[in-house]
């Protein structure tokens, strides 16, 4: 991670993953973790660093202190690192490591309501965020959610099927792709079997979880 800082460099991103275990649960987890990761640093690849993630980020000293560490995200639970990366990194100030022995992680959550929980406290930072990088971030999980309900749609229209079928298989084909090596190259082998499943619902299932978290902050909801 270090060899990457030069004169022009503030920021360097890593992949931080969590452990290999047993259970459905820990797949989502770890895929979660692995699409996050295909965002973030593929972003910050294309010259569009938007955050970035405490268990894998370097960033220096000066540059720290300079803008007066966390202190400016004191008030919130969660997120402070990510911050940091979207209100100062840049195309030119960021860069971005892969290699295997770089990649970080950490203990999972055991149980349901604990990753949950986790996810809520997450999901704080979102409204922090430049106002760019909340429409990047809302942009893919809603046209992945408007793609599954159209092609549903216009599978009941009979002369449609050959070209939904088509344009879906494509689609699957080109994900295929893309993560076998991606979890090549982030070493989080046995997910490609859950692809479809994950891309379906994890949109569904973060909607709902960040829905609740925002009831629950306005004070509509509160958990006892």
């Amino acid at each position: 991670m270090s060899l990457h800082f030069d004169e022009k460099t503030n920021f360097v991103l890593g992949y931080g993953g969590y452990l290999h275990e047993n259970g459905l649960l820990n797949k989502y987890i770890r895929c979660d973790s692995m699409t996050i990761a295909m965002q973030y640093l593929g972003m910050a690849i294309r010259g569009i660093p938007y955050m970035g993630v405490g268990r894998n980020l370097a960033y220096r000293r000066s540059v720290f202190f300079m803008n007066k560490g966390f202190g400016s995200y004191s008030h919130i639970i969660s997120g402070d690192d990510d911050l940091l990366v979207n209100t100062i990194a840049t195309g030119k100030n960021t860069s971005v490591e892969f290699k295997t022995g770089t990649h970080t992680r950490s203990v999972p959550s055991s149980g349901i309501n604990e990753w949950i929980t986790q996810k809520k406290r997450h999901f704080t930072t979102a409204p922090y965020y430049k106002f760019r990088d909340k429409l990047l971030l809302i942009a893919e999980p809603l046209t992945r959610m408007l793609f599954y309900t159209s092609s549903v749609v216009q599978l009941s229209f009979i002369f449609l099927w050959p070209w939904v079928l088509a344009v879906f298989g494509l689609r699957l084909i080109t994900q295929i792709i893309v993560y076998t090596l991606v979890q090549k190259e982030l070493n989080e082998p046995g997910l490609l079997a859950y692809l479809l499943f994950f891309d379906i619902f994890s949109p569904v299932i973060n909607s709902v979880i960040f829905l609740s978290n925002t009831r629950s902050i306005s004070g509509k909801s509160k958990w006892k």
